[in-house]
């Protein structure tokens, strides 16, 4: 009996193990979870808020929107401005059925949740907020607007007179990030450039560091903020400096090693900002999915690296 029950278990756990490690996925049973999977993604924000009754404030934020459970639900969370201090959310968006849907909001400036119900006609959500589900006085009524694969907005408007007349509170306006394109020439060439500045830090190669940046270059840290105030700068180098600096990092702060992939690219002209998330270390420090900002010019036909921007490094 003990040998049956053993072996009942091994068999029954083995193929358990076997089932998870294949990552499956978990399909929803309401088909308008459509509208759910084209928000999935990274997102520049734009946002419209109300400070006070009739005064707004325009700031931005990111936004990572990610899968939740049977993939009839999204989770969002979003890092940004508001009111001059950093602000988050979190809020996730699940399917009731078919059509009907819940929203439950949470932000960094309050220290309640609130709980949104609503509906879908498979473009676009309405949702509404009730403070006191008997008396419905005060409510908030919540729209997303969908543009295109790569464009949406949302806005809340608030009424405290059981819906008679509204006032917006915030308007959100969302662009999709976007990443490198690997048929894009300008795009290849730019990501030469940054990877011949890690290699040539990596291997000991002072050339290929010297020939990725430019005649002139910054290096500036955010002193683990996002507000500008706080930054700090740290290096500028031009001429013999500039030269000299790739064998004196190596000799000094090495052996440096980094991974790293494109996560925007924007260009206009011959200036370009680029997005990395980056996975490394050298001497002083370590870095895990930490992100950097580099800064590229074309001259010559050449793009070169100009400068860069950490968030969460602070001077020595």
């Amino acid at each position: 009996m003990k040998h049956f029950v053993f072996a009942f278990c091994f068999n029954l756990c083995a193929g358990n193990m076997f089932l998870f490690a294949q990552n499956p996925k978990y399909p929803c049973q309401y088909e308008g979870n459509q509208i759910l999977e084209e928000l999935l993604g990274s997102w520049k924000v734009e946002t419209k808020d109300r400070v006070s009754p009739g005064q707004y404030e325009i700031n931005v934020g990111i936004s990572t929107i990610t899968t939740g459970i049977q993939g009839c639900s999204i989770k969002e969370n979003y890092k940004g401005i508001y009111k001059s201090k950093v602000y988050a959310v979190e809020s996730t968006l699940l399917m009731v059925d078919s059509m009907k849907l819940q929203r439950v909001y949470f932000d960094s400036e309050h220290a309640s949740t609130m709980v949104f119900n609503g509906e879908t006609d498979g473009n676009d959500i309405k949702m509404l907020w009730l403070r006191n589900n008997e008396k419905k006085r005060m409510r908030v009524k919540f729209e997303l607007t969908r543009h295109s694969a790569d464009a949406f907005e949302w806005s809340t408007h608030l009424s405290t007179d059981y819906g008679e007349s509204w006032q917006l509170t915030h308007l959100w306006k969302y662009n999709r990030v976007t990443g490198m394109d690997v048929k894009d020439i300008e795009h290849k060439e730019i990501k030469q450039a940054i990877d011949s500045y890690h290699l040539g830090l990596s291997s000991g190669q002072v050339k290929l560091v010297t020939d990725a940046i430019s005649d002139q270059f910054i290096m500036f840290n955010g002193n683990y903020s996002g507000e500008p105030l706080n930054w700090q700068a740290h290096m500028f180098l031009s001429g013999k400096d500039l030269n000299n600096w790739p064998s004196q990092f190596i000799a000094e702060a090495g052996p440096y090693q980094n991974q790293y992939e494109i996560i925007s690219i924007h260009i206009r002209a011959n200036a370009a900002v680029v997005i990395t998330r980056d996975t490394g270390s050298n001497k002083f420090r370590a870095w895990k999915n930490e992100r950097t900002t580099w800064l590229l010019g074309k001259k010559d036909q050449k793009w070169q690296i100009t400068g860069y921007y950490l968030r969460d490094m602070v001077n020595p």
